[in-house]
Protein backbone atom coordinates (compact mmCIF):
# COMPACT_ATOMS: atom_id res chain seq x y z
CA UNK A 1 0.00 0.00 0.00
CA UNK A 2 1.34 3.20 -0.49
CA UNK A 3 0.59 6.75 0.41
CA UNK A 4 -1.41 9.13 -0.68
CA UNK A 5 -0.09 12.20 -3.43
CA UNK A 6 -0.44 14.88 -0.38
CA UNK A 7 0.85 12.67 1.41
CA UNK A 8 4.07 12.18 -0.68
CA UNK A 9 4.46 15.40 -1.83
CA UNK A 10 4.31 16.87 2.19
CA UNK A 11 7.07 14.37 3.08
CA UNK A 12 9.03 15.84 0.31
CA UNK A 13 8.50 19.88 0.97
CA UNK A 14 9.22 18.59 4.43
CA UNK A 15 12.02 17.08 4.12
CA UNK A 16 13.46 20.01 2.21
CA UNK A 17 12.52 22.71 4.64
CA UNK A 18 13.44 20.76 7.75
CA UNK A 19 16.97 20.06 6.11
CA UNK A 20 17.73 23.67 5.38
CA UNK A 21 15.93 24.89 8.33
CA UNK A 22 18.79 22.71 10.25
CA UNK A 23 21.68 23.05 8.20
CA UNK A 24 21.47 26.44 6.91
CA UNK A 25 19.18 28.68 8.78
CA UNK A 26 20.30 27.38 11.74
CA UNK A 27 24.01 27.94 11.06
CA UNK A 28 22.96 31.00 9.39
CA UNK A 29 21.25 32.55 13.11
CA UNK A 30 24.69 31.27 14.74
CA UNK A 31 26.83 32.89 12.47
CA UNK A 32 24.93 36.55 11.93
CA UNK A 33 25.70 39.59 14.20
CA UNK A 34 24.30 42.98 14.83
CA UNK A 35 21.38 43.84 12.42
CA UNK A 36 22.21 40.40 10.38
CA UNK A 37 20.98 38.70 12.82
CA UNK A 38 17.85 40.03 13.79
CA UNK A 39 17.28 39.77 9.91
CA UNK A 40 18.33 36.29 9.76
CA UNK A 41 15.92 35.40 13.25
CA UNK A 42 13.15 37.07 11.08
CA UNK A 43 13.92 34.33 8.23
CA UNK A 44 14.38 31.50 10.49
CA UNK A 45 11.35 31.51 12.47
CA UNK A 46 8.78 32.23 9.13
CA UNK A 47 10.05 29.09 8.10
CA UNK A 48 9.84 27.29 11.04
CA UNK A 49 6.08 28.53 11.74
CA UNK A 50 5.59 26.91 7.68
CA UNK A 51 7.40 23.88 8.74
CA UNK A 52 5.10 24.15 12.14
CA UNK A 53 1.68 24.41 9.63
CA UNK A 54 3.17 21.77 7.13
CA UNK A 55 3.62 19.47 9.90
CA UNK A 56 0.17 20.02 11.45
CA UNK A 57 -1.37 19.37 8.15
CA UNK A 58 0.89 15.84 7.39
CA UNK A 59 -0.12 15.32 10.87
CA UNK A 60 -4.12 15.86 9.83
CA UNK A 61 -3.66 13.78 6.54
CA UNK A 62 -1.78 11.07 7.91
CA UNK A 63 -4.34 10.10 10.65
CA UNK A 64 -7.17 10.66 8.28
CA UNK A 65 -5.31 8.43 5.51
CA UNK A 66 -3.48 5.98 7.54
CA UNK A 67 -0.93 3.33 5.53
CA UNK A 68 -0.01 0.06 7.41
CA UNK A 69 3.41 -0.57 8.25
CA UNK A 70 4.22 -3.62 5.36
CA UNK A 71 4.13 -7.25 7.27
CA UNK A 72 7.61 -7.82 5.98
CA UNK A 73 9.18 -5.42 9.20
CA UNK A 74 9.91 -7.07 12.21
CA UNK A 75 7.93 -6.15 15.34
CA UNK A 76 11.10 -4.00 16.68
CA UNK A 77 11.41 -2.23 13.12
CA UNK A 78 7.33 -1.67 13.13
CA UNK A 79 8.00 -0.50 17.16
CA UNK A 80 10.76 2.45 16.37
CA UNK A 81 9.52 3.29 13.37
CA UNK A 82 6.59 4.46 14.97
CA UNK A 83 8.54 6.07 17.76
CA UNK A 84 10.59 7.74 15.10
CA UNK A 85 7.65 9.22 13.26
CA UNK A 86 5.91 10.60 16.56
CA UNK A 87 9.35 11.92 17.48
CA UNK A 88 9.39 13.98 14.26
CA UNK A 89 6.27 15.70 15.04
CA UNK A 90 7.16 16.55 18.82
CA UNK A 91 10.88 17.76 17.80
CA UNK A 92 9.36 20.33 15.26
CA UNK A 93 7.10 21.63 18.62
CA UNK A 94 9.67 21.65 20.39
CA UNK A 95 11.52 23.71 17.80
CA UNK A 96 9.24 26.16 17.00
CA UNK A 97 8.23 26.62 21.28
CA UNK A 98 11.78 27.10 22.39
CA UNK A 99 12.81 28.83 19.13
CA UNK A 100 10.02 31.83 20.10
CA UNK A 101 10.74 31.43 24.07
CA UNK A 102 14.58 32.50 22.96
CA UNK A 103 13.10 35.20 21.02
CA UNK A 104 11.20 36.15 24.13
CA UNK A 105 14.02 36.78 26.16
CA UNK A 106 16.59 37.66 23.35
CA UNK A 107 18.61 41.38 23.91
CA UNK A 108 17.03 42.71 21.28
CA UNK A 109 13.82 43.34 19.89
CA UNK A 110 13.01 40.12 18.05
CA UNK A 111 9.79 39.73 15.12
CA UNK A 112 8.55 36.20 14.88
CA UNK A 113 8.55 35.81 10.85
CA UNK A 114 9.42 39.41 10.57
CA UNK A 115 5.95 40.87 11.48
CA UNK A 116 5.46 40.14 15.43
CA UNK A 117 7.01 41.62 17.91
CA UNK A 118 7.74 38.60 20.78
CA UNK A 119 10.56 39.95 22.96
CA UNK A 120 9.08 40.74 26.44
CA UNK A 121 12.64 41.28 28.43
CA UNK A 122 16.03 40.68 27.72
CA UNK A 123 17.03 37.51 30.29
CA UNK A 124 20.51 35.71 29.82
CA UNK A 125 19.54 33.25 32.13
CA UNK A 126 16.25 32.54 30.30
CA UNK A 127 17.53 32.93 26.80
CA UNK A 128 20.30 30.37 27.48
CA UNK A 129 17.82 27.68 28.82
CA UNK A 130 15.59 27.79 25.61
CA UNK A 131 18.90 28.76 23.51
CA UNK A 132 20.40 25.05 24.98
CA UNK A 133 17.22 22.93 24.62
CA UNK A 134 16.55 24.66 21.11
CA UNK A 135 20.42 23.46 20.17
CA UNK A 136 19.39 20.12 21.51
CA UNK A 137 16.82 19.37 19.94
CA UNK A 138 18.09 20.37 16.63
CA UNK A 139 20.84 17.49 17.54
CA UNK A 140 18.18 15.06 18.35
CA UNK A 141 16.32 15.83 15.20
CA UNK A 142 19.84 15.55 12.82
CA UNK A 143 20.46 11.98 14.58
CA UNK A 144 17.17 11.18 13.88
CA UNK A 145 16.85 11.70 10.25
CA UNK A 146 20.27 10.29 9.57
CA UNK A 147 18.59 6.99 10.98
CA UNK A 148 15.54 7.01 9.29
CA UNK A 149 17.56 7.34 5.77
CA UNK A 150 19.69 4.67 6.96
CA UNK A 151 16.27 2.71 7.94
CA UNK A 152 15.17 3.36 4.67
CA UNK A 153 18.03 2.79 2.44
CA UNK A 154 18.23 -0.58 5.04
CA UNK A 155 15.11 -1.69 4.36
CA UNK A 156 15.52 -0.96 0.06
CA UNK A 157 18.79 -2.38 -0.56
CA UNK A 158 19.75 -4.80 2.30
CA UNK A 159 16.22 -6.19 2.80
CA UNK A 160 15.23 -5.73 -0.87
CA UNK A 161 11.71 -4.38 -0.19
CA UNK A 162 10.72 -1.33 -2.20
CA UNK A 163 9.61 0.73 1.01
CA UNK A 164 11.10 3.84 -1.14
CA UNK A 165 8.55 3.81 -4.04
CA UNK A 166 6.22 4.08 -1.34
CA UNK A 167 6.78 7.41 -1.12
CA UNK A 168 7.55 8.38 -4.13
Amino acid sequence: MSYSRTQKILHWVLAVLILLWLFVSGEGVEGAEGPDKLMAISIHSGGALLILALMTWRWFVRRNNPVQALPELKSWEKTWSARIHVAFYVLVLVMVFSGIMQGVFYDQSVRLAGLVPITISSNETMYGIFHGLHGLTATIFKVLIVLHILAALKHQFIDRKPFIQRML
